[in-house]
């Protein structure tokens, strides 16, 4: 599988988590987890601040995991403050990301 097919790069994660697969598992856990509540927070952003505060968040943790279609979708929002429309494609890309991570269990 290319990393182009991958939702979430496990090699670039296994290279974060210098190889521990308890923590590759926790990590992916808390990912999950925070992905839905700042989908919960954006939805609900009624500021500028916030909104950025938001992305910025979720782009850096879908980076340091390695799902970098979430990562993008966040970055392409942050620049884009407040159109809530934007967030169809970081909801879209983490739906991929957490239905891979169901089906490629550490």
């Amino acid at each position: 599988m290319t990393a182009a097919a991958k939702a979430v790069d496990y090699e670039h994660l296994h290279n974060q988590a210098a190889g521990n697969i308890d923590v590759m598992r926790e990590v992916l856990g808390l990912f999950v987890t925070h992905c839905e509540q700042v989908l919960a927070e954006l939805e609900n952003a009624s500021d500028a601040k916030a909104w950025k505060q938001w992305t910025h968040t979720l782009k850096g943790s879908a980076r340091g995991i390695g799902a970098f279609a979430v990562a993008e979708a966040a970055a392409e929002a942050e620049r884009h403050s407040m159109d809530k429309a934007k967030l169809a494609p970081i909801r879209a890309a983490f739906a991929e990301a957490r239905a891979f991570i169901g089906k490629h269990p550490l």
